[in-house]
């Protein structure tokens, strides 16, 4: 039976202009599931991802990555759960794509011959090897979203959370970051994935999370759950709505 790598237990978050992003959570996460986190905008997804790796703590609850309280343990829970924003372009701090890939390492004082060894090993296995000495910034959206992903890998997480990764990207962007995703799910991580338009996606999904007014609402298999996508904001679906299941995207 797969593990657990997040326990959630009750958590709530209010802002400091009083604004509650998320009521009374409590979820569970397991080793290898694809997860989507739907929800209109505004529904509370990108404040509960915060948590799962402490870039914003509870004001009540707990939240436990594989047996630590993340309040306690921030540097360990971040090795463990790696967070790619919606835009990348907020990331990227490296003058190269060599040194955007190598920052995290640098940060934790690797050895430079292990640094050069594992940054180049992921760029090769995303395929932006030969970009290498290029500057992040002429990179087109899919690009810039793979480096955003390489950043993350590079630090060996168990789980890896996408606030929104296709958004503004064209067909080919989407395609290459989509197939890059699925590509890591089925080489072991967990992944989860924020968004309010799940078609691109639903087909991969082993499961699906909807999100209303900061709570949770549905949880459970996408087939079980996509017919009630609409009463929440979020699109159903076309090949769905046409009675024809679940298709893959593209």
């Amino acid at each position: 039976m797969p593990k657990n790598i997040i326990d959630i237990k009750s958590i709530c978050h209010t802002f400091s202009d009083g604004y509650v992003g998320i009521q009374n959570i409590s979820v569970s996460i397991s080793q290898g599931e694809f997860i989507i986190l739907a929800g209109k905008n505004g529904s509370g997804k990108t404040t509960f991802l915060r948590h799962l790796n402490g870039l914003l703590l509870p004001d009540s609850g707990q939240i436990i990555v594989n047996g630590h309280d993340v309040s306690k343990h921030l540097i360990q829970t971040r090795k463990t759960v790696g967070m790619v924003f919606q835009d990348a372009d907020t990331q990227i701090v490296g003058d190269t794509v060599f040194d955007e890939v190598a920052f995290g390492l640098e940060n934790l004082k690797v050895k430079r011959q292990k640094i050069n060894e594992k940054v180049s090993l992921i760029l090769k296995d995303l395929n932006l090897f030969h970009l290498k000495n290029r500057s992040p910034f002429t990179l087109s959206g899919g690009e810039k979203r793979k480096l955003a992903i390489a950043g993350i890998l590079v630090m060996n997480p168990e789980l890896i959370m996408f606030d929104e990764p296709f958004s503004n990207l064209d067909h080919p962007g989407t395609i290459q970051v989509l197939s890059t995703i699925i590509d890591l799910n089925r080489s072991g991580h967990t992944i989860i994935i924020a968004t309010h338009d799940v078609e691109t996606i639903i087909c991969e999904a082993t499961r699906i999370i909807i999100m209303k007014d900061g709570r949770i609402k549905e949880d459970g298999n996408p087939l079980d759950i996509i017919n009630r996508l609409e009463s929440y904001g979020v699109r159903e679906p076309c090949s769905s709505k046409l009675g024809l299941g679940i298709k893959p995207y593209g």
